[in-house]
């Protein structure tokens, strides 16, 4: 099926197109001028405007071809319009190789049709800026006849076009006969944009899992690998009906090996830890995790990194982890920023330096990372790396508490308990430590102890503190034990 001419805001001259068209037995150049010089039309003018223009058929005669297409352009005619504009624009020599290639693709040429595609739907032209502004609407009109002939990749992109409302109004019937019918011909991506639509609910369509997992199964027999990624995780959903661990796995692994970034990444967590009944397998662990990398997905880096880092599921190597870390923080990814910092203040495989890593914490603390702020308020507070600031360190402390460090809360808790740096409050400061300690952080526990050990903002209960005391040194804090054992010997 086309287009509907009707639907691009003109009407075609249909007498003048059937002889333009160059797959019709009526194809003649010559008639579609004659009758095209002689119509009132604006779709008629602005063929016979090429016409001039080129010299086909006729003498050259530019300046009544700027003219013809000047009075279709006015009668609202859209692509008269646009080539009158590219006239003006372009240099003789760009636009004459245009309309040359427009007057190609006005015949229903194919070739023309999938040359000039591109050169609407970017605007560019070699990564440059091309002789043609961006028009979907354009470009699908222009590409159109590839798509009526069957070639799947013109019925794919001009499905998704329309499935999107990528430059031309959202029509989910119209979208979904165009993929269908790529489909048909042989496009495996068409099949999957079917299946996400459905298990999206995109283009006023209902969430339908049923269909998402009938779609991303045709997509899948074709070796698509985006559609066995998302059967994979379909079927590690325990709640669906589809699971089944063990396909889900195979799925994985099949879209891994075809450099699906995202299944890269979940195979080599899987091989890492030894998950969803895989063995461990360290080497297969680290190609996967290398090649999620190498393809840019942030989350890959800083997963493989950590570990490089930790050394427990992967071998320790803080090269690894260093160039990784670097990488996720070319695309602004703040945990990545955060672990700089901490390698920094460390002298983890960089030299320590501690103004370099308030750099990192900085960078990473503005991004809105609450365990950056929290590091950055630590310096601030210490003059660490960076001149020292109370009311700076505050503000990062109150950031980061916000969105809910527990190591951020107990430092603005005792803040307010004190009245440092903020109005005293020692009943929201001791709700606050008791959130932090209550979720286990052991630096509330003992901030408590030791405020109900020495009786000046609480009144005393050394039972209380006792508790609390114990709770943090059992997680290694030394103060706490130091602490505790003071409060023993003065019982004895």
């Amino acid at each position: 099926m086309s287009i509907e001419t009707s639907t691009q805001g003109y009407s075609l001259d249909e007498e003048v197109r059937r002889y333009m068209d160059s797959a019709s037995s009526d194809f003649d150049l010559s008639k579609a001028y004659s009758i095209a010089s002689e119509s009132a039309m604006p779709d008629a003018m602005y063929i016979a405007a090429l016409f001039k223009y080129l010299g086909v058929s006729v003498g050259t005669d530019r300046d009544s071809a700027k003219s013809l297409l000047a009075k279709a352009a006015e009668a609202g005619h859209v692509p008269a319009l646009i080539v009158l504009e590219e006239i003006d624009r372009n240099p003789v020599d760009v636009e004459d190789a245009l309309v040359a290639l427009r007057f190609k693709a006005e015949q229903r040429d194919l070739e023309a049709c999938r040359e000039i595609f591109p050169i609407y739907d970017t605007g560019k032209s070699d990564g440059k800026k091309g002789p043609a502004k961006k028009d979907h609407v354009e470009s699908v009109r222009l590409y159109m006849p590839c798509a009526d002939a069957g070639d799947a990749d013109a019925l794919n992109t001009i499905g998704y076009m329309y499935l999107m409302g990528k430059g031309v109004d959202k029509d989910r019937d119209l979208a979904l006969d165009l993929l269908t019918r790529a489909y048909e011909n042989g496009s495996a991506q068409a099949a999957h944009r079917i299946a996400y639509m459905y298990d999206m609910g995109q283009c006023f369509t209902d969430p339908d899992i049923d269909k998402a997992v009938e779609w991303y199964k045709k997509a899948a027999e074709m070796e698509y690998p985006d559609s066995e990624f998302a059967l994979a995780g379909i079927m590690m959903v325990k709640e669906y009906k589809y699971y089944n661990a063990a396909k889900a796995v195979k799925y994985l692994v099949k879209a891994a090996d075809a450099k699906n970034p995202d299944a890269m990444h979940q195979a080599g967590l899987m091989y890492a830890y030894g998950s969803h009944g895989i063995k461990r397998d360290p080497v297969r662990a680290k190609k996967y995790l290398e090649g999620a990398c190498e393809a840019g997905l942030d989350q890959a880096m800083v997963d493989y990194a950590n570990m490089c880092f930790e050394g427990q599921v992967l071998d320790r190597d803080l090269s690894i982890s260093a160039k990784w870390f670097l990488k996720a923080t070319e695309h602004f990814n703040g945990v990545a920023q955060y672990a700089l910092g901490c390698m920094y203040g460390n002298g983890f495989y960089f030299d320590k330096d501690d103004k370099e890593a308030a750099r990192w914490f900085q960078e990473a603390a503005e991004g809105g990372e609450p365990n950056a702020q929290y590091a950055l308020a630590c310096f601030y507070y210490e003059g660490r790396g960076i001149e020292r600031d109370e009311k700076k360190a505050f503000t990062w402390f109150q950031e980061a508490a916000d969105q809910g460090h527990m190591g951020a809360m107990s430092f603005m808790a005792m803040f307010m308990i004190s009245g440092k740096n903020t109005e005293q409050d020692v009943e929201g400061g001791v709700d606050l430590l008791k959130k932090a300690a209550d979720n286990g952080y052991y630096e509330a526990q003992f901030y408590l102890g030791k405020l109900y050990a020495e009786g000046e903002y609480v009144e005393k209960d050394i039972p209380y503190a006792k508790k609390m005391l114990t709770l943090a040194a059992k997680q290694g804090d030394m103060d706490a034990k130091e602490m505790l054992d003071m409060l023993k010997k003065k019982r004895r």
